[in-house]
């Protein structure tokens, strides 16, 4: 997803762990915690761009467990803009 063209303007990857698709292809540790390592990848993108990408990974990541949905987002924006790099970031505790 870091090497797409064009980039991916940003998502989050986070470690999980599944309860489900039977232990086939797991490791020991995973079958006696009753747990399978996963990947987690989330990323706010218009539909087309979200199918290309869904597209793209299916064809280098053919994973039979790999899962996706895709939902509806209302609003996304910051809560505070970016400080510019002439403007310091205040300290925690100072006021401006």
């Amino acid at each position: 997803m870091l090497s797409r063209d064009p980039p991916m303007p940003g998502f989050t990857t986070w470690e999980a762990e599944g309860h489900s698709f039977g232990f086939s292809g797991t490791t020991v540790n995973e079958r006696v915690r009753g747990r399978v390592k996963r990947h987690l990848i989330s990323a706010v993108l218009e539909r087309a761009e979200a199918d290309d990408i869904l597209e793209a990974i299916a064809q280098r990541m053919p994973i039979f467990h790999m899962l996706f949905w895709i939902e509806p987002i209302e609003r996304f924006a910051r809560l505070q803009p970016l400080a510019s790099a002439n403007e310091a970031i205040p300290k925690k505790g100072s006021k401006r």
